[in-house]
């Protein structure tokens, strides 16, 4: 099942001057960590099965607004994060099985 966050919640982890910057492009700068905390906190909040991100993979862009980032949680609950750079900062979860209905050219931690 797809679940749109509210964004409001990525305002409490990043500051108000960050918003100049994508957020995709802001979720790249971070550091491995920051990053599996970053998404394990937007997993958490859509409800998902995830209880501990432990990677992270850039997987690309599905269109010149939507980037995606893959969250590794365990053997069944691997998601996918679409961030949309929409001025709301729009994003998604959705299980990687669901990806592809959102556009995607490939499966979960494969590059396009």
């Amino acid at each position: 099942m797809t679940k749109t966050l509210a964004v409001g919640i990525i305002a409490a982890v990043l500051t108000s001057n960050a918003f100049a910057i994508r957020l995709n492009d802001q979720v790249q700068l971070m550091s491995e960590e920051g990053r599996r905390g970053f998404i394990a906190l937007l997993l958490k909040k859509s409800g998902s099965a995830c209880t501990s991100v432990r990677r992270t993979f850039y997987q690309g862009s599905i269109d010149a607004k939507s980037s995606v980032w893959n969250a590794g949680c365990d053997a069944r609950n691997n998601y996918a994060v679409v961030f949309q750079d929409d001025g709301s900062n729009t994003t998604r979860v959705l299980k990687c099985s669901e990806l592809k209905s959102m556009g995607a050219p490939a499966e979960c931690f494969n590059k396009f």
